[in-house]
């Protein structure tokens, strides 16, 4: 049955109505064309966010009937022996796509353990020879989580032109793809909190994306008058569950606004799968 509703309600985005529209989309194409597609994910270290990503990511390929691989490694592993995992991964067939869960913790060598995967197996596109064609505006794939966004900011109906979009982030590969979704029209800043004037770019911002994995960090201090504030973050907080934006404080001041959970999440896994597939159609 296809999925109604409507995706905006009053100025918050519903990024799960949205995502059961994308997978209801992937579900047919994997039937249709007899898709077998297989993606391995590797989680190191014990963040709760992360572990709750990867679960969420492993039902959402249990009910498309994508093959699902999860590898753990502790803090107490080394980078070579991830990477020994990873080449393994490379060469086998039943496997489509590669993901790192990120961030890692601190003392793993992120680009180094992401250089390890097969370019063609790199479902979020940060592969360096990704990155690079990204930059090049000649993108093969593009990460799940930017697409997922701009999926949500197209549903504002917003003319993305002369915008100011500010990506507050802790990796600096995260800017990366909406520089190539929106520079060419705009003006897109990345910052991180380490940035002293990071507040104030923030506020400069007519889109604010957020992904700092600090528990409602954002407030209204930090937003300008009815911008776009698309919240990445989700944090266990025991009782709750709560983004990097602080919803409540922000949602009135805010012209849109993501809501966690039920926001960027649902519709990150959702691209994660259509990309998953058609890594599996390159690889037949």
């Amino acid at each position: 049955m296809e999925v109604q509703g409507v995706s905006l309600k009053g100025n918050i985005i519903d990024g799960k109505l949205l995502a059961e529209r994308i997978n209801q989309e992937t579900c047919k194409i994997i039937k249709e064309k007899k898709i077998l597609a297989g993606l391995a994910a590797i989680l190191v270290g014990n963040d709760k966010a992360s572990e709750l990503y990867v679960t969420l990511k492993e039902r959402a390929c249990e009910r498309a009937e994508i093959d699902f691989h999860l590898y753990k490694f502790d803090e107490s592993q080394t980078d070579s022996e991830i990477i020994e995992v990873i080449k393994f991964l490379n060469q086998d067939p039943d496997i489509d796509a590669i993901l790192v869960q990120l961030p890692l913790p601190e003392k793993f060598d992120e680009k180094e353990i992401i250089k390890a995967m097969d370019p063609k197996k790199d479902v979020d596109g940060f592969h360096p020879e990704n990155i690079l064609k990204l930059q090049a505006r000649k993108p093969e794939i593009l990460s799940p989580l930017a697409l997922g966004i701009d999926a949500m900011i197209q549903e504002t109906k917003i003319k993305l032109e002369n915008k100011k979009i500010t990506i507050l982030s802790n990796s600096e590969i995260f800017a990366e793809p909406f520089k190539f979704l929106y520079a060419k029209h705009n003006q897109v800043t990345g910052t991180n909190l380490k940035d002293p004037d990071h507040k104030e770019k923030c506020h400069e911002a007519d889109i604010l994306i957020v992904a700092i994995g600090n528990p409602k960090y954002i407030t209204n201090e930090f937003v300008k008058d009815q911008a776009v504030v698309i919240d990445v973050g989700i944090n266990d907080l025991g009782d709750e569950t709560v983004g990097d934006v602080d919803f409540h404080n922000v949602m009135l001041k805010a012209g849109y606004i993501t809501p966690v959970p039920g926001g960027v999440g649902p519709l990150t896994i959702a691209y994660l799968l259509k990309n998953t597939i058609r890594l599996a159609e390159n690889h037949q």
